[in-house]
């Protein structure tokens, strides 16, 4: 399936969140191998976004080892247009969609995000 940069970044929290989550055997391996797959692209983006953070980031004025940068920041425009073409990126990832139990009980903004990933 073709997914966005975005889409993974989108499903990274809601996914660890279901990572804690009790599951039959055959469901708690299908979600581990569906992080381990998105890892591979997830990583790289985040190499990628921490990169663009030193480039066009500032100190944050509470704890000077840390970069950060805002929208109304001077770089602002070029680390957003550069972030945008780096979230809009396409990769393909094979996986089978993970069936969810019924019993399981899920915040609906959960399933939002992972929508594309999971069978209720």
């Amino acid at each position: 399936m073709k997914l966005t940069i975005a889409e993974i970044f989108n499903a990274k929290e809601p996914l660890e969140e279901l990572t804690k989550s009790k599951f039959p055997v055959k469901t708690s391996l299908s979600l581990l191998k569906l992080v381990r797959k998105l890892n591979e692209h997830l990583i790289p983006a985040e190499q990628v976004k921490d990169g663009l953070i030193k480039t066009y980031g500032a100190p944050d004025p509470a704890n000077p080892h840390n970069l950060q940068i805002k929208q109304g920041d001077k770089n602002w425009q070029k680390f957003a247009e550069e972030y945008g073409e780096l979230v809009a990126q396409e990769v393909e990832v094979v996986f089978s969609e993970i069936q969810l139990p019924d019993t399981l009980e899920i915040e609906p903004a959960i399933l939002m995000a992972l929508e594309k990933f999971i069978k209720v």
